[in-house]
């Protein structure tokens, strides 16, 4: 059991991470806002890209985020994050109206998250995000390690090129059907 004190650091940490994604969407000139009042659907931020792309009018995504002080950078200069199994099985599903990615927001575990600056307001971290849409099943219980590219940046460019990957109509797949075998 997670003692009292931890539940609140961890819920206040997760709230910082989902502001830093708003006020990067905001910034960006993105349309942004909570998807649901409770997270049952893995999503906490919702993103809109304003106008036409890829012939989808106004591509959206919904965004699970995740903050950690413990965000790995690998040799190669991705990231990587463990993932709670039961986000996972959420976020790889292919069924999904509007498609789902992760964010993960690394932050610094001596508490530093904002900086004041006489430019301007600084937020401390880094982060990337990733479409976990149809990987495999892992025989976890708990958690699955996933790699966040360190090119998918949570900046103006990364988000729309999120939501121009992930936000778009896609077709649906449709089975083959021997019209004849019918009857």
């Amino acid at each position: 059991m997670v003692p009292p004190r931890a539940r609140e650091l961890n819920a206040l940490q997760g709230d910082f991470g989902e502001a830093w994604l708003e006020a990067v969407a905001a910034g960006s000139g993105l349309l942004h806002g909570r998807p649901a009042s409770l997270d049952l659907q893995k999503a906490d931020v919702a993103l809109y890209l304003l106008g036409l792309v890829g012939g989808t009018y106004n591509p959206s995504v919904l965004v699970q985020v995740k903050t950690t002080v413990d965000l790995r950078r690998l040799a190669d200069g991705d990231y990587s994050y463990d993932l709670d199994m039961s986000t996972y099985d959420v976020l790889r599903r292919t069924d999904h109206g509007t498609p789902r990615t992760l964010a993960v927001i690394g932050l610094s575990p001596d508490g530093e998250h904002v900086r004041l600056h006489e430019e301007g307001t600084l937020l401390v971290g880094a982060g990337a995000w990733v479409s976990l849409e149809g990987r495999p099943a892992v025989p976890n219980e708990s958690t699955c390690a996933v790699r966040l590219p360190a090119g998918n940046t949570l900046d103006r460019e990364g988000l729309q090129r999120m939501l121009s990957r992930h936000g778009v109509r896609r077709s649906t797949p449709v089975p083959v059907v021997d019209p004849w075998e019918l009857s």
